[in-house]
C-alpha cells in the first residue's frame, strides 16, 4: 500500500525496507506535509529522524520534478550530537540514494538532491565550497549555525531555508547550548523571506508543552 502523500519514487523506496510506517512517522507526516511545526516525541528506535527527513526529501523531489532545483539551501537539520555520521548515513543518505533508484527505474527525471555536514570539523576547503554551490540540506551543530549566522555568506546561504529539524531537543531545553540555539532560530526566522517551518524530534520528555515551546520560542 502507497505511503499517504508521499511521492510514489518516496512511497516504492520506503516499502523496500520497511513493513509500515510506526506510529510515531503516521502522526508526523501529515502534519509536515500541511506546513505545521511539530514536535516528534518518541523513544530512540522508532524513526524520528526518518520521520522528518523523508517528509524533507519528498517536498525537494516534488519540486526538482516540477523545475531544476537551484542551488539553494531548503532544509536545516541541527543536532547536538559529535557523531553525526552513522544517523545521517541511515536516516538521509540511504534514501536520497534509493530514491533516485527509483526515479530511475521508473524511467522519471533524476532530482539531485545534495547534503553536507558542516561542524566545526568541516576542513576549510568543503567551507568554501559550501558558499559556491550551497547544499540542499545542510546538516550542522548548534555552534556552527551561530557561527554560520554572522557571517554574510553563512546568512546568504540560510536565507532560503524554509524548513529547520531540531534533532535532541530535550539535550538542548534548560542549558547554555539550548538558549544560543533559540536565539539562533528566531535569529533565522528573521533572516528568512518566510519562517522556516520547525520540526522538532525529542525523546519522551514531560512536560512535552515545555519541549514544543522550547521548539517554537514561544516561551512563557
Amino acid at each position: 500500500m502507497a505511503l499517504s502523500g508521499f511521492h510514489p519514487a518516496v512511497s516504492r523506496w520506503f516499502e523496500s525496507h520497511f513493513d509500515q510506517p510506526t506510529g510515531v512517522q503516521a502522526q508526523a507526516w501529515p502534519a509536515i506535509h500541511a506546513g505545521k511545526a511539530a514536535l516528534i516525541a518518541a523513544p530512540t528506535g522508532s524513526g524520528k529522524t526518518l520521520a522528518a527527513f523523508l517528509a524533507s526529501i519528498d517536498q525537494l523531489l516534488l519540486e526538482g520534478l516540477a523545475s531544476p532545483l537551484p542551488d539553494e539551501t531548503r532544509v536545516l537539520y541541527v543536532s547536538p550530537l559529535k557523531a553525526l555520521s552513522n544517523d545521517i548515513h541511515k536516516n538521509l543518505e540511504l534514501p536520497l540514494n534509493g530514491i533516485r533508484d527509483q526515479l530511475l527505474e521508473t524511467g522519471l527525471p533524476d532530482v539531485p538532491i545534495t547534503a553536507w555536514v558542516r561542524s566545526g570539523d568541516t576542513p576549510a576547503a568543503e567551507r568554501e565550497a559550501m558558499k559556491r554551490n550551497p547544499p540542499h540540506i545542510l546538516v550542522t551543530t548548534p555552534e556552527s549555525l551561530y557561527i554560520l549566522l554572522t557571517s554574510a555568506s553563512g546568512r546568504d546561504m540560510l536565507r532560503s531555508v524554509r524548513s529547520v529539524i531540531v534533532d535532541e531537543i530535550h539535550a538542548l531545553a534548560g542549558n547554555k547550548r539550548g538558549a544560543h540555539l533559540s536565539l539562533s532560530l528566531q535569529r533565522l526566522e528573521a533572516l528568512c523571506n518566510r519562517p522556516p517551518v520547525r520540526i522538532g524530534l525529542s525523546a519522551t520528555q514531560k512536560p512535552v508543552e515545555s519541549m514544543a515551546a522550547f521548539l517554537t520560542g514561544h516561551v512563557h
